[in-house]
């Protein structure tokens, strides 16, 4: 019965947005097909099946798209959300000076957060569902660091009070803003042949941060708080649903205002 289903296919599905998303579109009556890298995989609700696959491994794609393939015949949307985004919660790994600027972590970040979300969509094109008339959509993860560069004095009160100098790095908000051109260039692309292409660029999240690095991110916010993740889910809906049958090559921005100024 779940072949016959609506399915949406989502990448990092076991991260923080990935697990909610995939809770609230199977509650919503979708067939889910989370892709992660993890092993341990537990809490899924019915309607939720996991393939366990790297991303970064895009020349072995063939074996992604037919182990979705027996997982459904109903294929109608796809959100790339699967990223490296060094997360200033629990450690500072991943946070550094541009002048130490790792070719290695430059590249892993270019593969899994652009490159990915490409060459995924470009497999997966045969695969959607179009027999129905439907529209099939594409959401594609963007950030507010892929329409702004990031504001690296919400970051000052933490390094004072870790000792530790912080600096978002610029890879992840290079290869999201190229995440979004990609949007805007898939939405021409693939827009007279029954696809929607949107992006959605979530501000940031609430996940235990220090609550020194809360207050310095909501003070930076025009509705002063930092967002919670089932403030996505709708969104999320929206782009992957009828609503949005004449929305495309959008990014829509879900931050409070923080783009605003």
């Amino acid at each position: 019965m779940k072949h016959n289903k609506k399915t949406v296919v989502i990448t990092g599905g076991m991260g923080l947005l990935g697990r909610e998303a995939a809770k609230f579109f199977s509650s919503k009556g979708f067939h889910v097909i989370a892709v992660d890298i993890v092993d341990i995989v537990d809490d899924l609700p019915i309607g939720v099946d996991y393939i366990k696959f790297d991303l970064m491994n895009i020349s072995s794609y063939n074996s992604l798209v037919d182990e979705i393939k027996k997982n459904t015949n109903n294929l109608t949307c796809l959100i790339n959300n699967a990223a490296f985004n060094p997360k200033i919660e629990g450690n500072k790994i991943g946070f550094g000076r541009f002048e130490e600027l790792d070719i290695d972590m430059w590249n892993d970040e270019i593969c899994l957060n652009l490159t990915a979300p490409v060459f995924l969509t470009k497999s997966l094109l045969p695969v959607f569902n179009k027999k129905d008339n439907d529209y099939c959509k594409i959401i594609n993860i963007i950030s507010t660091y892929g329409l702004v560069p990031p504001n690296q004095s919400i970051y000052e009160d933490l390094s004072k009070k870790s000792g530790v100098d912080i600096v978002k790095p610029i890879g992840y908000p290079v290869t999201k803003s190229g995440l979004a051109m990609a949007t805007k260039y898939l939405s021409t692309y693939l827009g007279r042949d029954y696809f929607n292409v949107n992006g959605m660029a979530p501000g940031g999240i609430e996940n235990g941060q220090d609550q020194v690095f809360i207050n310095s991110y909501s003070k930076q916010v025009p509705m002063g708080r930092m967002a919670k993740v089932d403030e996505m889910l709708e969104t999320l809906y929206l782009l992957a649903t009828s609503g949005s049958d004449y929305i495309n090559g959008q990014i829509i921005a879900v931050d409070g205002g923080w783009t605003t100024w």
